[in-house]
C-alpha cells in the first residue's frame, strides 16, 4: 500500500499510522494562532504605549522650540530696543516705551486670567 491512497486526496499515512491532513485542506492553525496572538499584541501595544510615545514625541518637540525661540525673543527684544534708542536719541524715551508696553501686555494678560471660585 502506498502513502497516498486512490480514494483519499489530500490526506497520507503519518509516521504514528494517524491521518494527517495537508496545507491543500485550509491555512496551518498554527498561523492562525500566531496571527491571532501579534494582531491581539499589536492592538494592545497601540492603546497602552502609542499615546504615551505620542506625548513623550510632542513634548521634545515643545522642549526644542522653547530652546530655539528664547534666545531669538530675547534677542529681537533688544534689537528692538537698540532700534528704538536710535529713532528717538534717549535711552530714558526707548525704556519707557517698552516698559509701558510690557505693563499694558501684562494688564491686558492678568484681565484674562480665569478666575477661582472661593
Amino acid at each position: 500500500m502506498s502513502e497516498l491512497d486512490a480514494g483519499q486526496t489530500g490526506t497520507h499515512r503519518g509516521p504514528v499510522g494517524g491521518s494527517v491532513s495537508s496545507a491543500e485542506d485550509g491555512p496551518d492553525w498554527a498561523d492562525q494562532v500566531t496571527n491571532l496572538v501579534v494582531d491581539t499584541v499589536d492592538k494592545v501595544r497601540d492603546r497602552t504605549t502609542g499615546p504615551i510615545l505620542e506625548f513623550a514625541m510632542i513634548s521634545v518637540h515643545l522642549i526644542v522650540a522653547m530652546i530655539l525661540l528664547l534666545p531669538i525673543l530675547a534677542l529681537l527684544t533688544v534689537g528692538g530696543i537698540r532700534l528704538l534708542t536710535w529713532a528717538v536719541r534717549e535711552v530714558w524715551i526707548s525704556y519707557t516705551i517698552v516698559g509701558g508696553l510690557f505693563m499694558i501686555s501684562g494688564l491686558i494678560l492678568w484681565s484674562k486670567r480665569s478666575k477661582l471660585p472661593i
